[in-house]
Formats: structure tokens, sequence, C-alpha cells
């Protein structure tokens, strides 16, 4: 007698995984809730039990300058079935969980598909008259499919934007403070940053008449970097504009001057949260065009030849 074949229901069991997660702390990883939440909230049910035979074993570990992630599928007695490896950025944890979490979550679907034209068991056929045969190792073997992770690369350019303030030493006779807005492109070891600058004017007394001088710098400037896992070294070009009012004097005027820099910036980054990160950043700059404010025909302030800046920036990355 021929069974017809049959359509059977996913087992349950294929499902049902426990997880095995391990990442390291402070550097913008997701907890072990948070990966699972990410799963869950694909799949629309929570696949993991505590004692399932089947485990998917998580690990995020620094390694040789990058983050490298590796997830593992082991079966009941410990054999490994499948297994892929992912790599990004230090800096971008949040984004290789994300890509991990996507490639586990594509695998359990896999695993949760129904079965087509399923044998008949061992029992049906000694009910059926029909003669069984114990399937081979070998053929046991090629009935259980090793998963077969997702391939999804993690995305090796990220735009952003960011906001913050600075403090610069040589725009004025003080130290002086602004603010700057940013805009980022980066890559694994590149990244282009386009910064606009403005300080907060300054109060300048001469005299005690009560003469003086306000300034106040806009500018913008360019700086490629190369980057380490936190760090970020740049060459920096900047051009702007010098503003200078003059008060208590005979004739007042807002002269405008054009201000050229170049220099070499340290920075350095720490994620915060996912797409989140806090950068600070040192800077030590050459004036090329020097510029003087006058008053009343006199010389009052010429700035130096170099200019320290520096500051912290709070960047959102959203590519």
């Amino acid at each position: 007698m021929v069974l017809p074949s049959v359509v059977s229901a996913p087992a349950k069991s294929a499902l049902e995984v426990r997880l095995e997660y391990t990442a390291p702390a402070g550097i913008g990883c997701p907890s072990e809730a948070e990966f699972r939440a990410a799963i869950v909230g694909r799949l629309d049910l929570d696949p993991f039990v505590p004692g399932a035979t089947r485990t998917v074993e998580v690990e995020i570990a620094p390694e040789s300058g990058r983050l490298n992630g590796q997830v593992r599928w082991v079966d009941r007695d410990g054999v490994l079935e499948g297994q892929r490896h992912f790599d990004a950025d230090p800096t971008d944890c949040s984004g290789l969980a994300r890509n991990m979490a996507f490639a586990i979550t594509v695998q359990l679907q896999l695993l949760g598909r129904p079965t087509v034209d399923a044998p008949p068991s061992a029992a049906e056929m000694e009910a059926s008259g029909e003669p069984t045969e114990t399937p081979r190792p070998s053929d046991a073997a090629a009935t259980q499919a090793a998963p077969t992770p997702a391939s999804t690369p993690a995305s090796d350019f990220e735009l952003g934007a960011g906001v913050g303030p600075f403090v610069v030493s040589g725009w004025t006779p003080d130290v002086a403070f602004g603010g700057r807005l940013t805009f980022v492109g980066r890559g694994p070891r590149f990244l282009v940053q386009l910064a606009f600058e403005a300080s907060l004017p300054q109060r300048h007394d001469t005299d005690e008449a009560g003469a003086g001088f306000e300034t106040s710098v806009l500018a913008a400037s360019a700086a490629p970097c190369y980057r380490w896992p936190v760090v970020e070294a740049c060459p920096v070009l900047r051009v702007g504009q010098v503003r200078a009012r003059g008060f208590g004097v005979d004739q007042p005027q807002s002269p405008r001057g054009t201000l050229w820099e170049i220099g070499f910036r340290l920075g350095a980054g720490r994620p915060l949260m996912e797409s989140l990160e806090g950068k600070a950043y040192l800077e030590l700059a050459y004036t090329l065009s020097p510029w003087t404010v006058r008053l009343d025909e006199r010389s009052v302030f010429t700035p130096p030849s170099f200019v320290v800046l520096g500051g912290i920036d709070l960047m959102a990355f959203f590519l």
C-alpha cells in the first residue's frame, strides 16, 4: 500500500531556541533584552525558550580595531549546525547588532516553514504493511538541513549632523565662545566634516573714557579625517569674516575683514545610544591672513599667528 503524500504543520520546536548573547558594555551595544525584543518584534512571537534543544549563540567583540560579530547555531549535542560572521565599525555596535538580529529572524522564519511531502513515519509504514528501513547516519544528516543565515551586510557609509559649543583663543583679545553646525559623511576609515561656526560678540574696552570695540567671527571649515576606533585626525581649512564695531570713538564704524586659517584637529567620539554620538575635539590653526582692528587710526588688536579652538558636538547619524 502506498500512502498519500502529506503536508505537515511546522513543529513548534523548530521555532524554539535558546539564546546566548554576549556583547561588550560602554560602546553602544544593545542589552540582551533589547536584542531579544528586536527579533520578537519581527516574528510577532517569542521563540526564546530556556530549555530548547537548539541554541543560537550571539557574540560581539572588538578585534583588530573593528567589531566582530558571530552567530552560531548549535544542536542539543553541542554540534555546530551553521554560523555567520559579521563585521562593523567600532562605533556602530547598534547597527551590527541590528543586522545580526535580522539574520536570526530570517533563519527562524525558514526553520518554521512547513515541510511538504513529508515521508510517512516508521509506525505508519508498519501499520500499512510496507517494509521499513532504518536510515543510515549519512541519510539522517542529509534530511536535516543546517541553518543558513541570511546575508545582510552592514552599511559602510553614514551621514550625520550635529551641533555644539566651542571656545577659541586668538580671534579676540580674550577667550571667545561660540557654536557650530556640523555635517559629516563617514566610512570605516575616512570621514569628511563641513562646519559652520559663529562666535558670540565680544566687547573690549580700550581706555577709561569708555572707548572700545566689539568683535565677532562667522566662518566655515572643511576637514578630511582619518579614523581609528575612537580617534580622528584631520587637517583643517577655514575661511570666514571678522566683524569689528567701535564704540565711544569719533567716527563709529563696522569694518569687516577676511579670515583664512589652516591647521590640524584631533577628535574623539563615543556612542551614547543608537544613532547618537558625543564628540570632543581640539584644534591648532595658523592665521594665513593677519588682520588688525583700528580705532581712531590706531591699532588696538592684532590676532596671534596661532589660534586654539576646542569644543564638543552632539552628532546624530541618519544613514
